[in-house]
């Protein structure tokens, strides 16, 4: 049920990242593979997800988004967030 759930979330997030041009890695990280291997990182690890936290996320390459997978959750959060809040900022 989970799977489906975030499938039907992946393919709507994957739309709309598109249309506002979020096509990159946001995080930038050293060894940061820019625009190859790219997922969706939440703010909280995915057990710990609510339903409604399901598409607070960031577009990250793999390299980036296992960066701030090995942090504990409250620092990942924090980055997820900040990355968030720095994109409305940007012209």
């Amino acid at each position: 049920m989970k799977t489906a759930v975030w499938t039907a979330h992946r393919r709507k997030l994957k739309t709309r990242f598109l249309r506002v041009g979020i096509t990159r890695c946001e995080l930038r990280y050293p060894g940061c593979w820019h625009d190859n291997a790219l997922g969706f990182a939440h703010a909280k690890k995915r057990r710990n997800l609510r339903p409604d936290e399901e598409e607070v996320v960031i577009l990250a390459c793999t390299t980036c988004h296992q960066t701030i997978e090995h942090m504990p959750e409250a620092e990942m959060g924090r980055i997820v967030i900040q990355t968030i809040a720095n994109r409305r900022r940007q012209p």
